[in-house]
């Protein structure tokens, strides 16, 4: 009897330790972070990224850290996601640096958003093994805010959406055209007339003849706009963004206060969802070409060699003055450029011939 009482007492202890000890501990360890895209939940490639992460890292840290992700606009205005990271109001942010261009110039090198940017596996390099990722922080370092490598990577974009055939460079000269940043600077070097326009409102500008050409996104997302429907011409390739990495912004605070281990596994995350994204992002493109190629009075044709070096040409020029203006924009432009150098004659020796169709 007095054995059975005693194993009756421990049990008991054993449950109130249970609840009053192991549980609360566990539920101390929880944490929940606010998360927002610039990107509506509709875009693919630019939305469905940040939701991968999401999901992985509540797998990966067994739910001890939750990422509650939000699409464009449903907590902050799109465009206002790193303001909102730099004062806490969001613990996270998925969006592109391209938008900060206003205030900090050197963020469009990142973007990858210039005549003859990096190719994908460049940026990558570049980012993860070249030093471009300390480079970003150093961008941001008086903000309150850590840059993570990028959670996703766009493709090529198209280069352009018209009304009208763009088959030469003076072709530019007088076109109403939507861009944005220092492309649509050297589009106006080239004589057109630049608009800027947010993408929702870029179909019905192209529809009212508010603009006559546009570039927007990847083949993929510009299927979604249905630029196809309006304009009877698309020229490649996106030489003004070879490749756009999808920047990880998070609060300076919410990162410190993350324990090592979790941290690690929200960079494996990253990694991971952007292997995921590239790999999404190829077939989606090939698919959305493949449609554009077949879609009846859709003209679907390439820039010369000829246009693209003098585009190069122009951009380089524009780089150069930027650079002379900016000493953090010639600090990153020449890291790349110093990265380029290194693997460029490589990825020469070691390039094979396209093949051929089978």
């Amino acid at each position: 009897m007095k054995k059975r009482n005693i194993i009756m007492l421990t049990a008991f202890l054993s449950v109130i330790f249970f609840f009053f000890v192991v549980m609360p501990s566990t539920a101390a360890e929880k944490i929940v972070w606010r998360g927002q895209s610039s990107y509506s939940a509709g875009l693919p490639q630019l939305y469905a990224p940040s939701e991968h992460f999401a999901k992985e890292v509540e797998r990966l840290t067994d739910g001890r850290l939750v990422i509650k992700m939000s699409p464009g606009g449903a907590i902050v205005p799109a465009m206002k996601v790193f303001d909102a990271v730099s004062a806490g109001t969001l613990d996270i942010g998925c969006t592109w640096a391209g938008w900060w261009i206003g205030k900090f110039p050197a963020a469009v090198l990142f973007a990858n958003s210039y005549p003859n940017g990096l190719q994908m596996q460049e940026m990558l390099g570049w980012i993860y093994a070249g030093g471009g990722l300390e480079l970003w922080n150093e961008l941001y370092k008086d903000h309150n805010i850590v840059v993570l490598p990028p959670y996703g990577m766009l493709g090529s974009e198209n280069f352009c959406w018209s009304r009208k055939p763009i088959n030469k460079l003076s072709d530019f000269k007088g076109l109403k055209f939507r861009t944005v940043g220092i492309w649509g600077q050297c589009l106006e070097r080239l004589g057109a007339r630049v608009v800027t326009l947010p993408g929702a409102e870029v179909y019905p500008a192209l529809e009212r003849g508010v603009i006559d050409a546009c570039e927007f996104g990847t083949p993929a997302i510009d299927k979604k706009f249905g630029f196809q429907e309006i304009c009877s011409y698309l020229k490649l390739p996106g030489i003004h963004e070879p490749c756009a990495p999808l920047e990880t912004l998070v609060n300076k605070k919410s990162w410190e206060k993350l324990p090592d281990d979790l941290k690690y596994k929200v960079q494996v995350a990253l990694r991971d969802t952007c292997f995921w994204a590239i790999n999404q992002a190829l077939k989606e493109d090939a698919e959305a070409m493949e449609f554009f190629r077949s879609y009846e009075g859709l003209h679907v044709s390439k820039l010369t060699p000829e246009m693209i070096d003098e585009i190069v040409k122009v951009g380089d020029t524009l780089l150069e003055e930027h650079a002379q203006k900016d000493p953090m924009f010639k600090k990153v432009l020449e890291s790349q450029i110093a990265f380029r150098k290194k693997v460029e004659p490589y990825a020469d020796l070691i390039r094979l011939p396209y093949p051929y169709a089978r």
